[in-house]
């Protein structure tokens, strides 16, 4: 993964990125290039793979944003015990219920975000033990969501008296990069939701109250796990 990441291609289209102006001209750009510069010399460096043992429980999501094209692997089984410690603990932080609605096209979304799931995904680790619909956000102006847990259950959710929502729990976005395959994703997820962040909202609020709401600077708690940020004391 990392090789096919690591791509003249792609260092291309993070400089694309780099240069949008909407992400140029911001006060805090400076430190946001250095950061993130940083977070994938970390990544190139570290040569870590996070991919488990099974092969089966590994799900492929293929997306595109920004000239940037991603190739995640999830560890469905990760997803699974992570949400059966979340449970036991009664919190909803990692894992949020939501409510998604469906349109006479078949098409799931949550406000303006489309959800894509694969209803013919074989998710081969996947028991009836724990039946749930996990998605998560993906880069996009708005975000697009995308089942990465239960696709196959999806449609069965549809009974004639309910035709028209789904319940399903969406990934905090701080935590997505607990269950991608190597520190290229987990940097490169990150990042790109940082761009869809200033892009959607530097108009609406200033850039010292934007730049908090980045992962980068908080910084996400999983860029400080995965080793590709130091937090300074």
């Amino acid at each position: 993964m990392s090789e096919k990441l690591a791509s003249s291609a792609l260092t291309e289209a993070l400089e694309s990125l780099y240069q949008d102006p909407d992400i140029r001209e911001r006060s805090f750009y400076p430190d946001f290039r250095r950061g993130w510069d940083g977070v994938f010399r970390a990544a190139r460096e570290s040569g870590r793979s996070y991919l488990p043992e099974d092969p089966k429980a590994v799900y492929t999501l293929e997306h595109s944003w920004g000239g940037v094209d991603l190739e995640l692997h999830f560890d469905q089984l990760k997803m699974a015990d992570w949400y059966a410690r979340e449970i036991n603990r009664r919190s909803q932080a990692i894992f949020v219920p939501k409510k998604l609605r469906r349109n006479r096209a078949g098409v799931l979304s949550f406000h303006e975000s489309v959800c894509r799931y694969e209803p013919e995904a074989a998710e081969p680790a996947l028991t009836d033990d724990l039946k749930n619909i996990i998605a998560c956000a993906l880069p996009g102006l708005p975000p697009e969501l995308a089942v990465v847990y239960g696709n196959k259950w999806v449609n069965s959710r549809f009974t004639a008296l309910k035709r028209s929502s789904l319940n399903l729990f969406l990934l905090n976005t701080d935590y997505v990069p607990a269950f991608l395959g190597d520190p290229w994703e987990v940097g490169l997820y990150l990042f790109l939701m940082d761009c869809c962040i200033v892009k959607e909202n530097f108009r609406k609020v200033k850039d010292e109250e934007l730049r908090p709401l980045l992962h980068i600077f908080r910084p996400s708690p999983m860029l400080v796990i995965k080793g590709l940020v130091k937090v300074q004391t």
